[in-house]
This record gives structure tokens, sequence and C-alpha cells, in this order.
């Protein structure tokens, strides 16, 4: 398969701009694993009954929107208007294409983690003494799944946000295209 469009090629390297795991490791994350200490203390049900009450179903939220949103996206990348500032973009045009898949696949691993929660994977004598009382490990999970959700709805929003920039850009471009075409119309009929 041809380099440019290996995702983990991508994900690591980049393809000209940034690796795309720098736009998941960057400042926000502090503030995801801040959310995710805070809730990993403030909620004090266990793992499984907090990803059956609330987190899969909202991971289930968390899907839809963005794979109906990334289908919008989608259809705005293959508009003539995107290829063109693709072109202009460092990374090109793969890079817009795989931000979205980046976001899906973290939409995925937090739900497959908080699944794995539900069906108390964590609750092994890795995570919780002979006595039952949970170690610090299993509150160390709790917390990396608070932060990963977190991260994952950041992402979501970013799918969002991509499309809707992508519209926007979209828009302008062809704004800009009409202005030309009619400056260019007016001057040849001055000549």
């Amino acid at each position: 398969m041809n380099e440019v469009f290996n995702y983990w090629r991508w994900f690591f390297k980049g393809s000209g701009g940034k690796p795309g795991f720098r736009g998941l490791l960057n400042r926000w994350l502090f503030i995801h694993a801040a959310v995710g200490i805070v809730l990993g203390f403030l909620v004090k049900v266990d793992l499984t009954t907090a990803a059956n009450a609330v987190l899969l179903p909202l991971a289930g939220i968390f899907v839809g929107l963005s794979f109906a949103w990334a289908g919008n996206a989608q259809g705005l990348l293959q508009s003539s208007e995107i290829e063109e500032m693709a072109k202009r973009h460092a990374g090109g045009f793969v890079e817009y294409v795989f931000v979205y898949q980046t976001a899906i696949l973290t939409i995925l691993l937090t739900l497959c983690l908080w699944g794995l929660a539900g069906l108390r994977v964590f609750e092994s004598r890795l995570f919780v003494t002979e006595s039952g009382e949970a170690r610090y490990s299993a509150m160390a999970v709790k917390i990396g799944l608070f932060t990963l959700s977190s991260l994952t709805l950041r992402e979501c929003w970013h799918v969002v946000l991509g499309a809707q920039w992508m519209l926007l850009a979209r828009r302008t471009i062809r704004a800009n295209q009409l202005k030309r075409k009619s400056g260019q119309s007016n001057d040849a009929e001055g000549d």
C-alpha cells in the first residue's frame, strides 16, 4: 500500500505536517487529566456502575454524532474548493482525512475501554484486594478512563468544528472565485 495512505505512518511521523498523535498530546491533555482526576475522586460508584449507567450510553451518542458529522465532512472533502485548499496545507489532503479517522479511533478506544469496565475486567486481583478494597491501580484506571472520556469529548467537538470550518472555507473560496471571475469579466468588457 502506498505510504501516503498509511494511517499509522501519518499518526506517528506525519505527512508533511506534524504527526497525528500531536493533536491529542498537547497542552489540553493537562485539562483532560485534571477532569479525570476530579471525576475519579468525585464519582463514588465503581467503574462497572459508571460504565453501565452513564458512560456507555454517552459513548453511543459520541459515535452517532461523530459519524454523522464525519459523513458531512466526507462530502465537503470531495469538493474542488477543499481539494484546492488542501494543496496549500502542510500534510496535504491526507491530513484532513486522517484527523477525522483519529477522532473515530479515540471514540472507539474509549468505548472499548469503558465496555471492559462494564464487564468488570478492571475488578480483578490486580485492581482489588482480597478484602474487596480498591487498590491504587483501580483509582489510576478510573482516572485514566475519565481522562480519555474528556479527550473523546474534545475530539467529537473537533469533528463538528472541522466540518463547520470546511463548510465556511468552501463558501469563502467560492465567493472569492466568483469575485475573480466577475472582475475578469469586467476587465474583458472594458477592453
